[in-house]
């Protein structure tokens, strides 16, 4: 894999940067290539040193090592850029579910693209805002005692990737699971995209991060 250009491509700090200045950041120590094998850790809250990227494979972020899978990560994915900068009192891991190649970023390459560019942290901070912002809906939705509530979580509980999952389903099911009528479930849909919560095209549910 050309490392360089999938991170141009990819790489959220490197919005907006003009490839020479990318070309000048990539000069720096701190990326590499890793390969996970199935069910292996590919990183703990206790080694939250790098930022990773998902290149092939899948993954998931848990709890703990035995505990409830809190995201699901395809191509792309992208797993430790709020822990960074922290260190967490929680205890989370990522996983992979299939053999796995990541692209690692550590702290200290992050920590130079900052110093010399205020784009770079401006994408940081964007991308830390969108994670927020994403993550207030899902507590909204978890909290409302309402058929939305009941939708959203079904929906975040089916297997999905990169926030997007086809819903193989038909209505009659989904509503019969949720204990609902077929006309609570249509107006909860409405209900969660006009929240921007959620995008629905044809069998197509898109989880907005923004």
């Amino acid at each position: 894999m050309d490392i360089r250009k999938f991170l141009k491509d990819n790489f959220f700090l490197f919005k907006n940067i003009q490839d020479e200045k990318i070309d000048y950041f990539l000069t720096f120590d701190g990326i590499c290539e890793k390969k996970f094998s199935q069910g292996e850790i590919i990183q703990s809250c206790s080694t939250c040193d790098t930022i990773g990227i998902i290149t092939k494979g899948k993954a998931i972020i848990k709890s703990d090592v035995n505990g409830v899978i809190i995201n699901k990560l395809g191509k792309n994915g992208i797993y430790g850029a709020a822990a960074l900068f922290d260190k967490p009192t929680y205890s989370t891991v990522v996983q992979a579910v299939t053999d796995c190649q990541v692209i690692a970023i550590d702290k200290g390459f992050v920590e130079k693209c900052i110093i010399e560019s205020n784009v770079v942290s401006i994408n940081y901070i964007e991308f830390l805002a969108n994670k927020v912002s994403f993550l207030n809906k899902k507590i909204n939705a978890y909290t409302a005692k309402s058929a939305e509530n009941k939708l959203y979580t079904y929906l975040l509980q089916l297997p999905h990737s990169d926030n997007e999952l086809e819903l193989n389903v038909d209505m009659s099911t989904v509503a019969k699971m949720l204990g609902i009528g077929r006309a609570t479930l249509y107006r909860a849909f409405e209900k969660l995209e006009n929240s921007g919560a959620i995008t629905k095209i044809d069998k197509k549910i898109i989880f907005n991060e923004v």
